[in-house]
């Protein structure tokens, strides 16, 4: 299948996205919740039973479709996980819950994603916000907000903040992010902003001017990505999308390994020049 068929599949299925996050909804109450790894960190160490049926909702309805020629990059291992493609060009990603610590700790910024892309670059994302009825698609560098857009609380944040979630760009890209410092921007990592949202959506309310992912997980950290590139922003990217590989944090869910720096306001900095280096 060429790209735009697929993107004319998954399309047929956003309503399925949309019960899919009613579920979580629903099943919240009565979530079961284990500990899938021991990093320390709750929002990666914890699954819920939610997460496993979510998913497997959304992928019992996909697989029936010729989607099942893709590649499947699912954030928990239920049984359709397995009835999908191998080896493809295209690879879709789902997190059924992205921010499964907001969803256990009864906060209403938790989320679906479903994202496909070619190896190369994100080419279809579905963000949905379930509890407030928000979110967003885009589909190549087209998007879309629907929804109200909701408030959250949040700390003062300073007009030129970076935010990331695990690792510090100071420590992965120290040359740039020095000269990011001698313009006035500050990195904050999102606990120091709010524990009501995680950064993804703190970058897409306009909380912060920037995002930075490291090695970040395979079924949500495109998002961020696919939403600078459909806005035009500037994009520093070194990504690998080609494969996934196992969490240097956890040793368990992938990832895909490389970092991505996007910056709201297009501009060079001190002759490091910000660059779309994604392909089309």
């Amino acid at each position: 299948m060429q790209s735009m068929k697929e993107i004319e599949i998954i399309q047929q299925f956003e309503d399925v996205f949309i019960e899919a996050g009613k579920l979580a909804v629903k099943l919240r109450n009565d979530a079961v919740v284990e500990q899938k790894h021991n990093t320390g960190i709750k929002d990666i160490d914890i699954v819920t039973s939610s997460d496993l049926a979510v998913q497997e909702f959304v992928l019992q309805k996909l697989v029936k479709s010729e989607l099942k020629h893709c590649e499947i990059v699912a954030e928990e291992d239920t049984p359709s996980k397995n009835l999908f493609a191998k080896s493809s060009d295209h690879v879709i990603t789902i997190d059924p819950i992205d921010g499964t610590n907001l969803y256990v700790s009864g906060k209403k910024m938790y989320s679906i994603i479903i994202t496909i892309h070619n190896k190369k670059r994100p080419i279809y994302t579905f963000y949905y916000f379930p509890e407030v009825k928000w979110g967003m698609k885009i589909v190549y560098d087209r998007y879309q907000f629907f929804g109200n857009k909701p408030e959250i609380i949040h700390n003062t944040v300073l007009p030129k903040t970076v935010v990331y979630s695990f690792y510090n760009p100071i420590d992965c890209i120290p040359e740039q992010s020095a000269k990011l410092l001698k313009k006035g921007y500050v990195f904050r990592n999102k606990k120091e902003i709010t524990d009501e949202a995680g950064s993804t959506a703190l970058f897409l309310l306009e909380i912060v001017n920037g995002y930075f992912v490291e090695n970040g997980s395979a079924v949500d950290c495109l998002v961020g990505l696919h939403y600078a590139l459909a806005r035009g922003f500037e994009v520093y990217q070194n990504i690998d999308l080609t494969k996934t590989v196992p969490s240097i944090i956890s040793g368990g869910n992938d990832e895909y390994r490389g970092n991505y720096l996007v910056i709201r306001n297009k501009q060079t900095i001190d002759g490091w020049k910000l660059k779309t280096s994604v392909e089309k």
